[in-house]
């Protein structure tokens, strides 16, 4: 597949926490490398994980934007905007437009500290109408580790709120039990997947070391990914999120981590699109 593949409809980026010691810059380079037409940035960062993620601000655009501009290579999504009660709409409007002057067009957001569903509703409106007033759209993830950790939780909060999207993570989803019917159901709401693989079930003491620091290669695991993908419309925005901190350690550079992880979502891509059309 090529990065931007008109037949199949499936766009490629590169994600940062599958080479997070990349600086911007450099994932840019490691997109253009491995075909992939966007990659996906952090512009707003909690102050309790500040120092963690390479966060690109105001005074980065132009010379990032140079970089997207040789390399044909623009913002897919922004991370990560958590909806905890306590937003800073302000900072928010300042990473929108940080990610809108680099070309992005989706924007993820969790949702935290929340029991009512009304105000999640309220919460994840807000944010999109946010969002959208700089052209992105905004994607509500969920995951265990957040107050919504089912897609039929999250799916619920989007239609309510009559904007917006999903965000579907192929481990959360499946971590938390969800099923590729729950996918077609709501398959109308996610334009934007991320894949990753991983054993068939994961011990609860693990599940956030996995998630951030070791999945699998898409392909190699037990998750049903080509159903997945068969189960989404197109066009459909694939971003690939395969954190190997072991691979890391080992020696494994960035360029080599990198290749790996978007070869075997293509191989997965390829199969899914084969089955699809036949």
């Amino acid at each position: 597949l090529d990065a931007d593949h008109p037949a199949n409809g499936v766009l490629f980026a590169r994600r940062f926490t599958t080479v997070l010691d990349a600086t911007p810059a450099r994932l840019v380079e490691l997109a253009a490398a491995t075909g992939c037409a966007h990659v996906c940035l952090f512009t707003f960062i909690p102050p309790a994980a500040a120092g963690h993620f390479p966060v690109v601000d105001a005074a980065d655009v132009a010379d990032l934007r140079a970089r997207m501009d040789d390399h044909r290579v623009t913002a897919g999504n922004l991370e990560v905007f958590p909806l905890d009660g306590a937003e800073d709409r302000d900072a928010f409007a300042r990473a929108l437009d940080v990610g809108a002057r680099l070309g992005a067009t989706r924007a993820t957001a969790h949702l935290h500290a929340v029991t009512d569903p009304e105000e999640a509703v309220a919460r994840f409106a807000a944010f999109a109408g946010l969002a959208h007033s700089f052209g992105i759209i905004a994607g509500l993830e969920f995951m265990r580790f957040s107050a919504i950790p089912t897609i039929g939780e999250a799916a619920r909060i989007v239609r309510e709120a009559g904007a917006g999207a999903l965000v579907c993570d192929a481990l959360h989803l499946f971590r938390e039990g969800g099923t590729i019917a729950d996918v077609a159901a709501n398959a109308d709401l996610i334009s934007y997947v991320q894949l990753a693989d991983g054993p068939p079930t994961c011990p609860d003491d693990q599940r956030w070391s996995e998630a951030v620091r070791m999945r699998a290669l898409a392909g190699t695991g037990a998750f049903p990914l080509e159903q997945l993908l068969g189960a989404l419309h197109r066009p459909l925005l694939v971003e690939v999120e395969v954190p190997r901190a072991d691979d890391r350690r080992a020696g494994v550079g960035d360029l080599d981590r990198a290749r790996a992880a978007v070869a075997a979502s293509r191989e997965v891509i390829t199969r899914a699109s084969v089955r699809k059309n036949s």
